[in-house]
């Protein structure tokens, strides 16, 4: 008995042996993880980033003319503008009163050739007239309008890519939808319904007021997220506002009185309640146009919290130099820290117009235990006025700091959904176990899915044009 006691004793023994090496063999051999992350800050650099900033304006008349004339011009203009973003104005009044000739659309597919190959940004607007003669230049047929519409949209489309968003129905004095003899709601919905058909869904359109965009969709309901990036026509529709700040009414954009209690969508709302709605709709769709005429609604301070609410990602370089010269000569006063303290007020809007995104911090968790899995955190912020509207593509380096090997790691994160002053932390399991030992520089970058274009991210010396440095990773 006694013998058999200490057998099993011996056998008890053996095991916990056993077990005790094996445990101290997966402990000794398993990966072991190190994180150091770098010390994030935002710098108060302008950056370059697709579909926001300052944009300059360019007007070309189609004609007869032929391919090289409208070649020159895009040379000439490119030659004198490195912004990303600029607005194409092509006039069609040599064509009102019949079909846009082959020659015509040969010289359009030429300039959006040109100018996205420059991996410039467009915002195009087709029109009838620049002097403010609409109703003299536009054609007596909304047959005729509509065929103009059919007869661009394969163009247009073949450069979807680059052409970010369509502005206007084609009507109204300088393509502002106003002084037209198309301004009705059944028009507005026919010329717009048309665009949206024959266009790609992945261009924006836009209409000049809330009130026509209201009157286009039938709701005084904003678009909200559920129904964003759908393609649907109300997921599209945007704005674009040629008399931004420009006095209580921007123009005659908003009402002196107060939205009334029928539910009307074709009716305009005071300053505030467009505001507002602006807020809301302009989480999901693109605002941009023209600050003009130099009085208090665009004085430095109220112009930044209106630019903001509104969600403004283009405004126009061009209009007005009253109001862009008083924006320079103005000195931005921030909170403390704030990296654009003392700087020029026309610097802090060029800085914040659409998206601005910022790695605020980033860390490792699950590093610890016979069996780490190690999760990536990193937070984001976007400081600027608005979202992206267009999806990029997310992606984690690794390039070890002696070899220079890099190891990139695909990051599912839907960048639209970044919204203005609301930072969002994206998770990401690293499998170590397929990374080899050693010390690993990790970064962060984002490319525009469309053009390819490099995301730029406001982070000091930690942020080269195509990615961001967060930290170093050891592996052993």
């Amino acid at each position: 008995m006694s013998h058999f006691i200490h057998k099993k004793c011996y056998i008890l023994l053996g095991s916990l042996v056993l077990v005790s090496g094996l445990c101290a063999l997966f402990y000794f051999t398993a990966p072991r993880t190190r994180y150091e992350a770098a010390a994030m800050t935002e710098n108060s650099e302008i950056l370059n980033n697709p579909y926001c900033g300052f944009y300059h304006l360019y007007g070309y008349l189609l004609s007869e003319e032929g391919r090289k004339p409208a070649r020159q011009w895009c040379e000439n203009m490119l030659a004198n503008d490195s912004q990303s973003i600029l607005l194409l104005q092509i006039n069609l009044r040599h064509y009102s009163n019949k079909s846009i000739s082959s020659s015509a659309l040969d010289q359009l597919d030429t300039i959006l050739s040109i100018f996205s190959g420059a991996d410039r940004q467009l915002i195009v607007r087709f029109l009838y007239d620049w002097d403010g003669n609409a109703l003299q230049t536009e054609p007596a047929s909304q047959d005729q309008i509509l065929s103009h519409m059919k007869q661009v949209a394969p163009v247009v489309n073949r450069f979807s890519s680059h052409v970010f968003l369509l502005q206007g129905i084609f009507t109204g004095n300088c393509g502002e939808m106003n002084q037209t003899h198309y301004g009705d709601r059944e028009h507005l919905s026919l010329f717009m319904e048309t665009l949206a058909s024959v266009t790609s869904p992945d261009i924006f359109l836009s209409v000049r007021t809330p009130q026509h965009l209201r009157t286009i969709t039938g709701t005084r309901t904003p678009l909200d997220s559920s129904q964003a990036y759908t393609g649907t026509l109300p997921a599209r529709l945007g704005l674009y506002n040629d008399g931004m700040l420009g006095d209580a009414y921007d123009c005659g954009t908003y009402d002196d009185t107060p939205f009334a209690g029928t539910g009307d969508p074709a009716e305009k709302g005071t300053r505030s309640e467009e505001i507002q709605f602006q807020n809301q709709l302009c989480l999901y769709v693109p605002n941009g146009g023209e600050a003009v005429l130099d009085n208090p609604y665009n004085d430095l301070d109220r112009a930044i919290q209106d630019l903001r609410q509104m969600h403004v990602s283009y405004l126009s370089a061009d209009h007005e130099a009253s109001v862009l010269d008083k924006w320079k000569a103005s000195q931005y006063q921030g909170t403390s820290g704030d990296p654009f303290d003392g700087n020029s007020g026309y610097d802090y809007i060029a800085a914040h117009l659409g998206y601005r995104y910022v790695v605020r911090d980033s860390w490792v968790t699950g590093t610890k235990g016979f069996r780490p899995r190690p999760i990536l955190h990193i937070t984001l912020e976007n400081t600027g006025f608005s979202p992206a509207y267009r999806p990029f593509d997310t992606k984690i380096f690794l390039q070890n700091t002696d070899s220079g090997e890099k190891i990139s790691l695909p990051a599912d994160f839907d960048n639209r959904t970044l919204l203005p002053d609301k930072p969002q932390t994206l998770s990401l399991p690293i499998d170590i176990k397929s990374v080899p030992e050693g010390t690993w520089q990790l970064s962060l970058s984002m490319t525009d899915r469309s053009t390819g274009i490099s995301i730029q991210f406001a982070n000091g010396g930690q942020s080269s044009e195509e990615e961001v440095v967060c930290g170093q990773i050891s592996i052993q």
